[in-house]
């Protein structure tokens, strides 16, 4: 049996192949582009950051929900308010129906009425010189007419201003949505780098510390409004951060603050920018428990006020509602609900 002779494109593949191979066997498995290995404060840092970069987005996400749900119901109003006037439309066009037909068969009323039922009915205004020919019945139904369709369009702009508002506050929820996940991912990939040993210490670190410990000799108000808020927010301890929460069992900052003042009677909207904006100011030596605490410039966080240089609020994805000391964080100002 003769065996081919090999082509020489044949022996131009195995060259290919072999050097292919002899570069694999030099890059060791694992090592080609890897992610350098981080320290634990070093990964700390850059998941903090991108944690309040996540932060900063989801209050913009609370802002822009709120806003889609006021126009959600803006459109809901103008909508049924334009269907109404469509009905009252409807039916001073039929109290006119008796003398529009004879209008068609009696010179000098037909041109009125046609510019009643135009698209243009202001016009019927601009000559209304001509109602003389008209009863003063049926002028004062005619003008009723006119002004109904008037209303009615102006109900049908408002519907559709109401419509684009809702349309751009949707998009804005859809991109803040994207900068909260691409942010919370980033910081994933951060804590992926870590050690196994350095993993673990970062996990332990964001359960370490018994809450309970930290309550004892703490100012807490035991009657009052403040007293529900605070007692609301403590019972809260230990509950999963969940970006735009508000419960029952997981919250982000404002999600937190806002549903512990509403336990007290007290209406704050979902938004540490907007509580800020919304409560009375007051310094921080007159800080009392049961206050709200702002951070960050812009402000993007908040916290309810324990006593002595403590509060209670929702840090972030890699910590639960919890304990901590107001300075762990830049200050930014405090209100009282």
């Amino acid at each position: 049996m003769v065996v081919p002779r090999p082509t020489r494109r044949h022996a131009r593949t195995a060259a290919v192949l072999t050097a292919t191979l002899a570069l694999a066997m030099v890059i060791a498995p694992g090592t080609g582009n890897a992610a350098p290995r981080l320290d634990l404060d070093q990964a700390q840092r850059q998941v903090n950051a991108l944690y309040h970069q996540a932060e900063q987005a989801t209050e913009r996400y609370d802002v822009a929900r709120t806003a889609m749900r006021d126009a959600e119901r803006g459109l809901a109003q103008a909508q049924r308010k334009a269907a109404g006037q469509q009905t009252k439309v409807s039916a001073l066009q039929k109290t006119v129906g008796a003398f529009a037909a004879d209008a068609y068969r009696n010179e000098g009323i037909d041109r009125t009425l046609q510019l009643v039922f135009s698209d243009d009915p202001s016009a019927f205004i601009d000559r209304a010189a001509s109602l003389d020919a008209l009863s003063s019945r049926q002028a004062d139904a005619l003008r009723k007419v006119i002004e109904a369709r008037r209303e009615l369009k102006a109900s049908q702009v408002a519907a559709g201003q109401q419509l684009a508002v809702l349309e751009a506050q949707r998009k804005a929820l859809a991109t803040e949505k994207q900068n909260i996940q691409q942010a919370l991912r980033a910081a994933r990939a951060v804590l992926s780098r870590l050690q196994a040993s350095d993993r673990a210490k970062f996990d332990r670190a964001s359960r370490d510390g018994d809450p309970r410990d930290l309550l004892k000799g703490l100012p807490l108000p035991t009657n009052g409004q403040a007293a529900k808020a605070v007692q609301f927010a403590l019972g809260q301890l230990g509950d999963r951060y969940v970006w735009s929460g508000d419960g029952p069992d997981s919250w982000d900052c404002s999600g937190l603050t806002m549903a512990a003042w509403r336990a007290a009677g007290i209406s704050l909207p979902h938004s540490s920018a907007e509580q800020y904006a919304q409560g009375h100011k007051i310094s921080r030596a007159d800080l009392q428990p049961g206050d709200l605490v702002f951070f960050y410039s812009p402000i993007s966080h908040v916290g309810m006020y324990l006593g002595n240089g403590r509060m209670v609020h929702a840090p972030n994805p890699s910590r639960r509602v919890e304990i901590q000391n107001i300075d762990e964080m830049p200050y930014a100002g405090a209100v009282r609900p």
